[in-house]
């Protein structure tokens, strides 16, 4: 007997999201008097995402800290991956973030009410405040009220100290807190599952309460965001293997086949293992390979930031949200710091931006509507992903002469897909 769950299980996520958007519309004008009913589907979907946050980006920072405290023997090839993946990173979210506003992406759109009034982005940044933010006093209080920035300095120094104790303690607690993270991602899955009807939900409000014309705007959105990855496959990628001496030419012609695999499948979980031999096949350093990819799956996603930036501004305009020169800078500070942290996650793109809307004072709603078309910007932030991880084993492999051999790394990372 075929049933809906025999049906939806044979879909992909992205296929359900395409048609839970196309439901959402057509009930939304055929409908329209139960709006609030569609509202209460697509809040209950973020509310579902916001719980999931704090308990999972915590122990991934503790996890991640104490796992490399006290290994002096690659300590230098960990300080130059991080300083690489956190400039490249920075720069392309910066790119991005002021290049969209410049360029007014989101302006002439309507996916919300115009001229919004909404707290954040509107007043006025004190940044004695704003860093002394960062520390939290009380840390009971900071994780029951989901204060992220504040909670990833305490799981900073939390990881720092686990990564201090005797072997056998700190392992103790490492893989205690592995096994509450991989809990929590089960729970991502789960909840992920039912994001077609949160995305059902949101369509079919907006559509009952300000008609079609928000879908064209998500429209805009998708020609945006690829125009940005033009620019960062095209422009960004080939300068940086310039400034570093590496034939970016040579370095596609070898991912090739893999950058479509990811394209199409849009999942860099898929692309992790023959990604290491092909680089490895080619002549890379293996343990240098072995560092640096797993750890640019969680530090170092490009494709990701150009999405991000692209999307925090779009629905900033879209809000009639206005904007200042420290505003802008404090938008990339934020969304640099939280993709860091929770770019592991499985369908991560929307966990990035409901984790910075609070932050940056974004309607949670227009998060949500994004969402409903990641299943076509989705397959361009992976494959550039990937581009990100090759450029960077060429580039710190070429730099880091000095290192003959490197202990191989045990990765615990868990990929995003």
């Amino acid at each position: 007997m075929v049933t809906i769950k025999s049906i939806t299980s044979r879909l992909s996520l992205g296929v359900q999201l395409l048609i839970a958007s196309v439901l959402g519309a057509l009930v939304g004008c055929l409908q329209p008097s139960w709006a609030d009913g569609y509202q209460f589907l697509g809040q209950a979907f973020l509310n579902l995402i916001n719980m999931v946050i704090i308990p999972l980006v915590v122990p991934l920072v503790v996890v991640a800290v104490a796992g490399v405290i006290g290994k002096e023997s690659f300590g230098k090839l960990l300080t130059r991956s991080l300083v690489y993946f956190f400039l490249v990173t920075t720069l392309i979210t910066t790119i991005f973030v002021f290049a969209a506003y410049n360029l007014g992406f989101g302006n002439d759109t309507n996916i919300g009410q115009a001229g919004s009034s909404l707290e954040g982005l509107t007043s006025s940044i004190e940044w004695d405040t704003f860093f002394l933010g960062f520390i939290p006093s009380n840390i009971i209080k900071v994780l029951s009220e989901g204060a992220l920035l504040p909670s990833i300095v305490f799981a900073i120094f939390l990881g720092y100290g686990i990564g201090k104790l005797e072997t056998e303690k700190s392992q103790f607690l490492i893989d205690a807190l592995n096994t509450w993270i991989e809990a929590i991602y089960h729970i991502v899955g789960a909840v992920i599952k039912l994001s077609p009807i949160g995305i059902f939900g949101f369509i079919a409000h907006d559509v009952a309460t300000t008609g079609l014309e928000k879908l064209f705007g998500l429209g805009q959105f998708v020609f945006g965001t690829y125009a940005a990855y033009a620019v960062l496959f095209l422009i960004i990628f080939p300068f940086i293997a310039l400034v570093f001496r590496v034939s970016y030419t040579s370095m596609i012609k070898e991912i090739w086949e893999l950058l479509t695999l990811a394209f199409i499948s849009g999942s860099s979980s898929i692309v992790l293992p023959p990604l290491l031999q092909k680089l490895k096949d080619r002549g890379h350093n293996e343990a240098v390979t072995d560092f640096v990819v797993p750890l640019g799956y969680s530090f170092n996603l490009e494709g990701a930031a150009a999405y991000s930036a692209m999307a925090t501004v779009f629905i900033a305009n879209a809000y009639g949200i206005e904007w200042s020169f420290g505003q802008l800078v404090f938008t990339v500070l934020v969304l640099t710091l939280i993709g860091k942290t929770v770019a592991t996650v499985p369908s991560g793109a929307i966990v990035v931006l409901l984790a910075a809307a609070p932050q940056l004072g974004l309607p949670e709603e227009g998060v949500g509507l994004i969402f409903a078309v990641d299943f076509f910007v989705n397959a361009g932030r992976t494959a550039l992903n990937v581009v990100g991880q090759a450029l960077a084993v060429s580039v710190i492999e070429k730099n880091e002469r000095a290192i003959v051999a490197v202990p191989e790394i045990e990765s615990n990372y868990v990929l995003p897909s």
